[in-house]
């Protein structure tokens, strides 16, 4: 069983913690909170029988969505723009989703340049478009990493969420380039998957996904992104790192 609790997740989501994998710093565990504080999608209601007020598994649902994506296209398409999925793994926190984990390309002075035949050394933990842009970074600095992610989801009929810079991760590559990865919302959350059957309808929701994804993003930096308040009195962490893993 790997041993996450004497550990600090570097990430903390509504219904999530992510941790950098004990045994592997190229991946990382999200395991579901327990924690009073924790999002809930269905409340509770008197009108809403006891039965229907599950537990909404985020782990099962991106488990299913990303290895159903893997076995039609292959892991080498959905690398491109979403982590690989690598199951479940016991965790004294409970059941432990592996996924990789986004990196930028190893700082200069780092072991894996300066020592070519050593072990890898990784690179920071790859921060998201929120973390950026509340930090100041010009929303156009990743304009044609959003292009090339939304060429992407319409070419491949990707299927998701309604995107948010919460959960897209800015890499910062080797060359000076950036790759945007979702990490989350993945899927048609529509009770009738009529746009996963008929390919003009998948691409016209992806269209429409991204099409109202990037003003939403830019009207978010115009406005200066998230204030330290929010981020202390939030039960999330609003998509900000608390740590880079260094």
């Amino acid at each position: 069983m790997i041993q996450l609790s004497h550990l600090e997740p570097f990430a903390v989501g509504g219904r999530r913690a992510c941790y950098v994998h004990p045994d592997d710093p190229h991946r990382c565990i999200k395991t579901l909170r327990t924690d009073d504080r924790k999002t809930v999608r269905i409340t509770k209601h008197p009108l809403i029988p006891a039965r229907w007020r599950r537990t909404y598994d985020n782990n099962a649902d991106e488990q299913r969505e990303l290895e159903k994506l893997q076995r039609s296209r292959g892991p080498q398409i959905t690398s491109a723009h979403l982590p690989v999925c690598h199951g479940v793994q016991p965790t004294d926190l409970g059941p432990g989703l592996v996924l990789d984990l986004v990196r930028d390309a190893p700082q200069a002075g780092n072991a894996s340049t300066s020592n070519p035949h050593g072990p890898a050394s990784p690179g920071p933990i790859g921060r998201t478009l929120r973390d950026y842009l509340t930090a100041g970074e010009p929303i156009e600095t990743f304009r044609p990493a959003y292009d090339a992610f939304a060429a992407w989801l319409l070419k491949h009929r990707v299927l998701t969420r309604g995107l948010h810079d919460h959960n897209l991760v800015a890499q910062h590559r080797a060359d000076g380039t950036w790759r945007l990865v979702l990490i989350d919302g993945i899927g048609d959350p529509a009770w009738l998957p009529f746009a996963s059957l008929i390919p003009a309808l998948g691409r016209k929701k992806v269209l429409k996904r991204t099409a109202a994804a990037w003003p939403r993003m830019a009207a978010f930096a115009t406005a200066g992104g998230v204030s330290d308040e929010l981020v202390k009195t939030s039960s999330w962490d609003q998509g900000m790192l608390r740590h880079r893993g260094e």
